[in-house]
């Protein structure tokens, strides 16, 4: 039940958000920023995985594969400048780091 009213109470403050404030009515210096919003907020996500605890008092970087995953990832999405293919990337070479090890 709290997940049910959680779920809506994100969804209503999304669509009051939207609907309230389009992004067309934003200020010109706000609507630069906004593509540069979600890199930002899954640039956290993954900052966050890397310096994660990998053992219940032990800090440090997250399993290798995953810190190799992500150095390519880089890579691929520096090169190609593609949303899709660093994932493909970071995906393929998590699963072959997992495999030889």
């Amino acid at each position: 039940m709290t997940l049910l009213v959680s779920a809506a109470a994100t969804y209503g403050l999304r669509i009051v958000l939207i609907t309230l404030v389009p992004a067309h009515r934003l200020p010109a210096v706000l609507r630069r920023g906004l593509p540069h919003l979600a890199p930002a907020a899954l640039a956290g996500l993954v900052a966050v995985a890397v310096v994660a605890h990998v053992g219940p008092q032990a800090p440090g970087p997250a399993h290798p594969g995953f810190v190799a995953a992500l150095a390519v990832a880089g890579l691929v999405a520096w090169r190609f400048r593609n949303p899709a293919l660093p994932v493909l990337a970071a995906v393929a070479v998590a699963i072959v780091v997992e495999v030889l090890s």
